[in-house]
């Protein structure tokens, strides 16, 4: 009896997880769009900006994006950008780009509702002119976001291990938990005691596994946005740097409580899903400098 209601449980937790994996992808305007978006006070979302369309429509192009007229920009109410779908799909696809690419001078940063550690930002301090900095976006920065969110909607191959890795997990892992078990003839506490263990060393390799996955996905999304044309390097360069410089002036800022969150290189100790900023920002310096050579050399000839 137990073993029949542990397998309806495995069986509506691998329905639920494809159901979670695959309804942001299927239906990206009225999940990803709908909870992402940034609304105004009568509940409209804020449409993206002529600037951000005209650098969409120059990346799609340079990235070969099949049927780009799929594609939707909004405003995220994140800092961060954000994507969903494909356009090989019925649905099309949605990029959110983050909230502060709305600001256009430094009256808008300073309007924009900032604090620091709960208390309003002194615009003339070196943290103001740093946040100031940071939060003005260029069009190399625009056009080297909207690169790899493009990246992110063409690698199908990826979002298939996004899709269908966590039911995979779990269902070789209830695989593993019956079938183990039967060979050892193990019995009482012991028995427990293995398919406790399997669950957890599972799910350590499952964690390690897609850890590697996504920081591999976000490296190929960096190259393939960099690669489209010097300039969005530049601007991809031009990002990660101000992050890291305003990472650093928090570092120092907040003393030990930002020790919790940056390290002494400007990398964000919690933010696992993607790799380090410092090595993200190396391998694109690496990208712009042969991009640069490539350019000269052509030149030359």
């Amino acid at each position: 009896m137990a073993d029949k209601a542990v397998r309806i449980l495995v069986r509506l937790g691998i329905g639920g997880m494809l159901a979670v994996n695959l309804s942001g992808e299927l239906f990206p305007h009225q999940i990803c769009k709908q909870m992402y978006g940034l609304k105004d006070e009568k509940g409209m979302l804020i449409e993206a900006p002529e600037l951000c369309l005209k650098q969409f429509r120059e990346v799609a192009l340079k990235s070969e994006l099949n049927n780009p007229e799929k594609v939707s920009l909004f405003v995220s109410k994140a800092f961060h950008a954000i994507s969903a779908g494909s356009t090989l799909l019925p649905s099309g696809a949605v990029i959110g780009l983050p909230r502060w690419y709305l600001n256009r001078a430094k009256s808008d940063v300073e309007n924009s509702g900032i604090k620091f550690d709960g208390k309003p930002i002194t615009w003339d301090s070196e943290l103001g002119q740093t946040l100031t900095e940071s939060y003005l976006p260029t069009e190399n920065m625009i056009a080297f976001t909207i690169g790899h969110e493009i990246s992110h909607i063409q690698r199908l191959d990826f979002k298939m291990l996004e899709i269908f890795a966590s039911p995979l997990w779990l269902y070789l892992t209830f695989k593993m938990c019956s079938l183990i078990p039967k060979i050892w003839k193990l019995h009482g506490a012991l028995d427990m005691l293995l398919k406790l263990s399997i669950c957890g060393l599972n799910y350590l390799c499952y964690k390690f596994m897609k850890q590697k996955v996504d920081h591999w996905s976000e490296f190929i999304a960096d190259e393939m946005s960099a690669m489209c044309e010097p300039k969005v390097a530049e601007g991809g360069v031009e990002y990660f740097t101000r992050r890291i410089k305003l990472n650093l002036i928090q570092y120092k800022l907040l003393g030990e409580e930002g020790r919790k969150f940056y390290t002494d290189e400007g990398d964000e100790i919690k933010s696992h899903t993607h790799p380090k900023l410092t090595e993200r920002l190396g391998k694109l310096r690496k990208i712009q400098l042969r991009t640069d050579l490539s350019k000269n050399s052509s030149q030359d000839r």
